[in-house]
């Protein structure tokens, strides 16, 4: 009677075994993924400093934060500063930004694409909840953001790009005091609304800064 050879199952189980350790030798790795937008194309950009209902102060921040966040994602881009906006309007005799101005703005500085800004904060509306017996109060106030940029081609005029964010953040204190029982007083210094325009220009810029996915890779295993 003939044996069953049992060696015959060492080259199946060897396989196997290869195709599990191929399997545990799989590990992540940081893949840098590039801009969908690439600035490095353009010798120089001009920008237009970011107009707003806030003051010039928190302008110039906003302008200074957004060239700063591209030039980190993307360091050979180079900005050429126009001013203000009604600076940068009166040195071509225009009234407004529109393409005719940005087309005289490309031809005045030798800039082939501009950027330009705008954002708004909205009034505070702080919400007073009082208890029955006045013992107990709540309060809530929010104050929004929202800002808008635009890229702009200098030879024609129009929009090649053009990105908006807006952000709703809680500010308000509660004090209650022996003589007047509760008062409400709220105080926003600029610089938190410099933390509020540099969320919303980070969020903005999202197009220009590289992106980074955790992914999976396979070493190769030499055959034993």
């Amino acid at each position: 009677m003939k044996q069953p050879c049992r060696n015959a199952q060492v080259p199946i189980w060897g396989s196997v075994m290869f195709s599990v350790l191929a399997l545990g030798c799989a590990h992540k790795i940081t893949v840098e993924i590039p801009p969908r937008i690439d600035l490095q194309t353009y010798q120089t950009i001009g920008i237009v400093e970011f107009s707003s209902n806030s003051t010039a102060r928190l302008n110039e921040f906003a302008t200074q934060n957004f060239m700063s966040v591209i030039q980190g994602a993307q360091p050979p881009v180079r900005f050429l500063e126009l001013g203000s906006e009604e600076q940068a309007l009166k040195s071509v005799d225009r009234q407004r930004l529109d393409p005719y101005a940005i087309k005289a703005l490309g031809k005045k500085h030798g800039v082939s694409t501009i950027f330009s800004g705008n954002y708004e904060i909205s009034n505070v509306k702080p919400k007073v909840r009082l208890g029955e017996d006045l013992s107990s109060v709540s309060a809530s106030a929010n104050v929004s953001v929202s800002m808008v940029s635009k890229h702009w081609d200098t030879g024609t005029g129009a929009t090649i790009w053009t990105n908006s964010r807006q952000g709703q953040w809680p500010v308000a204190s509660v004090q209650k005091g022996t003589r007047n029982p509760v008062s409400f007083s709220l105080s926003i210094p600029e610089d938190q609304y410099e933390q509020f325009i540099g969320k919303l220009v980070y969020a903005l810029t999202n197009d220009f800064r590289p992106h980074y996915e955790r992914r999976k890779e396979r070493r190769k295993v030499p055959n034993p």
